[in-house]
């Protein structure tokens, strides 16, 4: 089978020729130190020594057919990483080489916007596409508005409402998916992300875990990345739930997901306006006007400040 299948591409070919005897895999699994590759003609199981670095699921490897050993991780199109919990500034990815990410939430209780933002950084950090997908459409009353209230709040962001139990919203979501996508679906524990995928592969594939009555938050049943096949020929992967994300990005990308706020940034007074309490200021002139929201524009102060701080910390450890 080709190996356009799995998505190599001409990025990757330039990168060849690596060490003599080595052909390349697309990791499909990947521990500490093992991997298994989709490979041209089928699913090999490879160990990752040390001085190859780590392998994140979606990597390119070199390795060695005869050894089953890994040689060479290829350079990266682009990685959806944060920034590692209890860490000043360590960089832990959590996909790399997507073409499009599935930020997901659910309809069957209140979904958290500042989550979905912070999602978007990363995405929009990697250069993938994004799509916000509002998943248990089929336990809202009125998914159409709820759908509606999160397109006005995340404008340049598609937004669709499914539901993977109903299998309602299914066709809606895949226009958004080009032919051989790598697809990351992302979000927090319990919105049906494992089931969006069994739902689009039309199976059972993935373990489906329940939420708690209580509070509708739900268990960790994704601890594991994995690259999974599907016959249209995309590649899917569920991300596990991840209850706080920091995201490893740009102070200057937050501006990308906060459009209508660093638009109206461009005509403060002040060039260097942090839209708190400076004269002339357009973005806080439109708060009491009511054009823009509140909570954006917290939510937008703080991640300004978080991958502010964070670029700090990279700039003093590479010094």
């Amino acid at each position: 089978m080709s190996l356009g299948r799995y998505g190599w591409s001409p990025f990757f070919e330039a990168q060849l020729p690596g060490p003599a005897r080595s052909v390349p895999g697309r990791v499909r699994l990947a521990t500490a130190r093992r991997a298994q590759l989709y490979a041209a003609k089928r699913v090999v199981n490879v160990s990752v020594p040390r001085n190859v670095g780590p392998a994140a699921v979606g990597d390119w490897l070199l390795f060695n057919p005869k050894r089953r050993t890994a040689v060479r991780v290829l350079q990266r199109r682009n990685a959806i990483a944060r920034n590692r919990p209890g860490h000043t500034a360590r960089r832990q990815i959590l996909a790399s080489n997507i073409d499009t990410a599935l930020v997901v939430a659910t309809l069957d209780r209140d979904f958290s916007a500042r989550q979905i933002e912070r999602y978007l950084l990363c995405v929009e950090e990697s250069g993938a596409k994004a799509v916000i997908v509002l998943n248990k459409a089929d336990l809202c009353p009125d998914p159409g508005a709820r759908t509606a209230a999160c397109e006005r709040a995340n404008p340049g962001y598609p937004v669709v409402a499914t539901s993977a139990v109903a299998g309602s919203g299914l066709s809606a979501l895949t226009r958004h998916l080009g032919d051989h996508d790598t697809v990351a679906l992302a979000g927090p524990s319990g919105v049906g992300k494992s089931s969006l995928v069994n739902a689009l592969l039309q199976s059972d594939y993935l373990r489906v875990g329940s939420v708690r009555s209580q509070d509708r938050r739900g268990k960790h049943t994704t601890t594991r990345r994995e690259l999974v096949a599907h016959p249209r020929g995309w590649l899917l992967m569920d991300l596990p739930g991840i209850r706080e994300l920091f995201p490893w990005s740009r102070p200057e990308t937050v501006d990308t997901v906060f459009t209508e706020i660093s638009e109206l940034g461009g005509t403060c007074y002040y060039r260097d306006c942090r839209h708190g309490q400076e004269p002339g200021c357009s973005v806080l002139e439109a708060l009491e006007e009511g054009r823009i929201d509140a909570g954006r524009l917290d939510s937008y102060r703080q991640l300004r400040q978080e991958q502010e701080s964070l670029a700090r910390l990279i700039g003093e450890r590479r010094k």
